[in-house]
């Protein structure tokens, strides 16, 4: 029987956001830049952060 390999992976994720205008939010990572909107309170001008996590989800 082969000899049992164990791989050891770290994965360091970096992200920050910043609080905008009303409930407008701003987040970078990985050079990306994504922007979202509260439903309630917000100006519908990004999704919501529910929103994200459905299409992060579905992917």
């Amino acid at each position: 029987m082969a000899e049992d390999i164990q791989v050891k992976r770290e994965i360091t994720i970096e992200a920050d956001a910043k609080t905008l205008e009303r409930m407008r939010k701003e987040g970078h990572a990985r050079g990306f830049t994504v922007y979202c909107d509260e439903a309630r309170g917000g100006d519908n001008s990004a999704p919501s952060p529910l929103a994200y996590l459905a299409l992060s989800l579905s992917f």
